[in-house]
């Protein structure tokens, strides 16, 4: 009862939120919309397990982190929220409640770290103003502020179903050493991403799709090593 009563509080809050925000207009906003769901997609695909089986990371987390740098607020959580969905609905298969909640999940991420960086004075206008000096504080905080939600969140709902500490849960899947490394890996790629989109506009695409793909096989290739090297 108290899961069930959990995942309509989050589904809520995260439509709360998407709704206050607005609807995305179909121009110009449209083909933002398209290519940043296409890419959030691509993300949700490019799943990397943690060394010894301890929970994964969702390359997602890049594309979610740079949407929130380069687009407005309203299009950010609906781009990202429709590519989740999709992609649990097409490949995952998942059960909606379960799409529901991840979409709210991400939602609510994004419109949190929108607001901080927002009100602490971030600045989409340029790459110049992104990457700015001024910006590190409003940066790091919204990133902080990105990673807490999406994986407190999710933690508390796996002990309700689980019966267990949420501190517990959160420390074995998402904060232990390779994971926290991995987040911040992911969300520095987020601002790389941001900031070829503001560089080159859809043609950032092309250096962003190859700089995710080597960092993935390397990855890959480490998380390979870690396991032959752990202990039997």
């Amino acid at each position: 009862m108290f899961l069930v009563c959990y995942v309509a509080l989050v589904v809520a809050c995260g439509g709360v939120v998407l709704w206050t925000s607005g609807v995305p207009s179909a121009v110009p906003e449209g083909l933002a919309v398209l290519f940043w769901v296409l890419a959030n997609m691509l993300g949700e695909v490019l799943w990397l397990p943690a060394p010894r089986g301890r929970g994964y990371l969702s390359m997602a987390t890049a594309a979610n982190f740079a949407s929130v740098l380069v687009l407005p607020v309203s299009v950010a959580m609906f781009a990202t929220a429709v590519a989740g969905a999709s992609m649990d609905v097409l490949v995952r298969h998942r059960r909606w409640y379960k799409v529901l909640f991840n979409a709210a999940v991400t939602c609510i991420s994004v419109f949190g770290a929108a607001q901080i960086l927002s009100r602490l004075g971030g600045n989409r206008a340029s790459v110049e103003a992104l990457l700015s000096p001024l910006q590190v504080g409003a940066l790091c905080l919204a990133a902080v502020a990105f990673f807490l939600l999406n994986t407190w969140t999710v933690s508390v709902a796996i002990a309700l179903e689980r019966g267990c500490s949420a501190w517990r849960i959160w420390r074995a899947s998402f904060a232990f050493g390779y994971a926290l490394w991995g987040s911040l890996v992911l969300l520095l790629l987020g601002l790389f991403f941001a900031a070829l989109f503001l560089t080159w506009g859809y043609f950032g695409a092309f250096p962003a799709a190859a700089a995710t793909y080597f960092i993935r096989d390397a990855y890959s290739l480490f998380v390979a090593e870690a396991d032959r090297r752990a202990p039997v």
